[in-house]
């Protein structure tokens, strides 16, 4: 079968953009593909700094001829009553181009209508290719694209060549002025002049002699093993998280590995500010020993090979210098102040223009702190409020200044060499804590208070100046911040009231609000419960039960997931879909509470008395349990209820015409209804 090769040459694309453009070319070609009837093959992507492109094979090289029914106006209102074609019969067998007599009669989900089968000749692929490859161009969603010359269309970066070959031929267009051909280019200094592609295999395999390496995934295992190789001349292991060597790989056609040196002198500055300098302006590699301290050496790579390679590594060395120099006198001179010198700036750096400086903030987190302690863990307060008035000064650091990614690190650092405890010193760093979904959890009791008192502010107080998410756009992060408060709560099993919890931060922030703090709070609650929801989905409970356990009762997120782990246990018994089907008719009836107490001298039938025992006997058995955390057990205790519920509706008539049988029989209804939402909703769980 023919295939397609096809490539996009461009100026040098930011390494962080190739991979999700990569991603999305390879879906939306076949996505494009199959809308206009062509089936394909594997895609196989490839790209570099200067390319992106995919071969695909397995297509047709034409569309296969296909029938397709126009349908008109609908049977009755084609014909008249004497079945002769009416104007809206004519209109659309003329606008289908066919004589109305061809029309036929068709069911649809409007009704019986007037249709058109006509046989649609497939076009060729080469023809709809033209068509399809330079939207899909137009679709690429780079996070900034840009203009060049007077050209309207945009790009990430200025294209020099686009290959659009299929079958051996050239798919013909036009995109930013750059015609689509078969000439590619190899590596821009190694291997620089235009060369005709041939079948996207020997393409493939041509380029890597063009010094470019076009699989990101190759080009990242070489970044990988040249590193590794290089560290243990060194005598060490590199320090290389699998972002940063994807990153470097990213910015070369192809990877030239250099070990590089610098002055000794320069580890007697914490090892974080020189590997975050290496790294976060160089891209360099940084090498530790087997017990974590930092060797004066560093792997560097470059694009291309040079014949004096000691030039090129003695340049790196000049720029890190000059790098680590900066370094050693942000570090030095911030020594020269205590911490907490620092914090008394804080009044005067702003957080968010309509919440006040980061001063305000701490003072508020400081309350929260106070409410969250005798809750969750009464020893760590000394900590806890410690860390709390330190954990934001080094923003005030020129270190930090430099190297925002070190804010608490630092903290940590400057807090120790001042002399505080241990446990304030790793509250202060842990606060940050968990900064992405997957991110470590505060170890301490003390970082974890300050690290939801921290982000619970932050999202109330967005939420009180009208701050709130919308669609993908978060600026403040706070559905990060909200997941980061549920799962410190999950993982240390710390069972606070999470009203209460937003009900005080909202409290807080005082005359700050723009809004109701009614509503605020609502909304926040509201938001939280979004969480957690999906959290839990995300970790493979079940949706219904999920809905079913938070829309009865939302309050401490710990005791909810027990619920919903029981819930889920008791779902595998046996008897469980009759169980909840008496469960769901005693919720169904329920429009709303009725408002009067059960009076059992209303009683006229057996099964009401029945009922009302079983549900009395249950509710002295339930009320310790749920207590007690004990849900499995609650479930088992309500289980007792089935019969007598079933025999209720079999004998009873609820909605009786005496206003006052039918109001009692309701309020015992409720009353069922009120044991059962300690458990879940019952009308949102679904049969296994």
């Amino acid at each position: 079968m023919p295939e397609l090769l096809f490539e996009i040459g461009s100026e040098e694309i930011p390494a962080g953009m190739i991979g999700p453009a990569l991603d999305f070319m390879a879906s939306d070609i076949r996505k494009q593909l199959h809308d206009a009837h062509l089936d394909c093959g594997e895609v196989t992507t490839f790209g570099s700094p200067r390319r992106l492109g995919f071969a695909l094979d397995g297509l047709a090289p034409s569309q296969a001829d296909r029938e397709e029914t126009a349908t008109g106006p609908k049977v009755q209102f084609a014909y008249d009553s004497e079945g002769i074609p009416t104007k809206a019969a004519l209109g659309f067998a003329r606008g289908q181009g066919v004589p109305v007599e061809s029309l036929l009669k068709v069911e649809t989900p409007k009704g019986e209508c007037v249709a058109v089968v006509k046989t649609v000749q497939g076009r060729s692929t080469a023809e709809i290719l033209a068509e399809i490859l330079p939207q899909m161009i137009r679709r690429i969603p780079f996070r900034k694209s840009m203009r060049w010359s007077d050209r309207a269309e945009s790009f990430v970066r200025p294209m020099h060549w686009i290959v659009a070959v299929f079958d051996g031929s050239v798919v013909p267009f036009e995109f930013a002025g750059i015609q689509s051909g078969n000439q590619s280019r190899g590596h821009r200094f190694m291997s620089p002049e235009p060369f005709e592609v041939g079948p996207a295999k020997e393409f493939l395999e041509k380029l890597p002699i063009l010094s470019v390496l076009p699989d990101p995934e190759e080009r990242l295992r070489q970044v990988r093993e040249i590193t590794e190789e290089l560290a243990t001349q060194a005598g060490g292991k590199p320090v290389a998280e699998d972002s940063l060597l994807r990153e470097i790989a990213n910015l070369v056609e192809y990877p030239f590995g250099h070990l590089g040196r610098f002055d000794e002198a320069f580890t007697e500055v914490p090892k974080e500010i020189l590997i975050d300098s290496m790294i976060g302006h160089q891209r360099y590699v940084p090498i530790v020993r087997d017990d974590g301290q930092l060797l004066p050496c560093f792997v560097m790579f470059n694009n291309t090979e040079v014949e004096k390679s000691d030039v090129s590594v003695a340049g790196n060395q000049r720029v890190l210098r000059a790098r680590l120099a900066d370094a050693r006198y942000f570090y030095e001179t911030d020594c020269k102040r205590k911490l907490d010198d620092f914090a008394e700036g804080l009044g005067k750096v702003t957080f968010q223009e309509k919440l006040g400086s980061i001063g305000d903030k701490i003072a508020r987190m400081r309350g929260l702190v106070e409410y969250l302690t005798p809750l969750c863990d009464p020893d760590a307060k000394d900590d806890a409020l410690r860390a709390n008035d330190l954990c934001k000064a080094d923003l005030n650091t020129l270190v930090v200044g430099e190297f925002p990614d070190l804010q608490g690190i630092m903290g940590r650092i400057y807090a120790a060499k001042d002399g505080e405890s241990e446990g304030v010193c790793q509250a202060i760093e842990e606060h940050y804590r968990p900064r992405f979904a997957q991110d470590a959890l505060p170890e301490t009791s003390a970082g974890a208070l300050v690290a939801m008192a921290d982000k619970m502010d932050t999202i109330c107080g967005c939420f009180g100046v009208g701050l709130i998410p919308s669609g993908t756009a978060d600026p403040y992060a706070l559905r990060r911040a909200a997941l980061g408060v549920l799962r410190v709560l999950l993982e240390r099993e710390w069972k606070i009231d999470l009203t209460e919890f937003i009900h005080v931060s909202v409290e807080q922030i005082g005359e700050k609000l723009t809004r109701s703090a009614e509503e605020v709070e609502t909304d926040v609650r509201a938001f939280f419960e979004m969480r957690f929801r999906n959290h839990l989905v995300s970790a493979e409970h079940p949706q219904d039960i999920v809905d079913g356990v938070c829309s009865a009762r939302f309050v401490s997120p710990v005791n909810v997931r027990k619920r919903i782990e029981a819930l889920t246990a008791f779902r595998g018994r046996e008897g469980f879909e009759d169980l909840a089907q008496a469960f769901k008719r005693v919720m169904n009836i329920l429009k709303e509470d009725p408002g009067v107490d059960i009076d059992p001298g209303l009683f006229d039938q057996e099964a009401e008395t029945l009922l009302y025992e079983a549900a009395k006997d249950a509710e002295a058995k339930i009320g310790e349990l749920v207590t007690a955390g004990k849900y499995l057990e609650v479930l088992e205790a309500l289980a007792t209820l089935k019969k007598p519920v079933d025999r209720f509706f079999d004998d009873v008539l609820v909605m009786d015409k005496d206003e006052a049988k039918r109001n009692n029989r309701l309020a015992l209804l409720q009353f069922l209804a009120n044991m059962l939402n300690y458990i879940a909703d019952f009308r949102k769980i679904g049969g296994e």
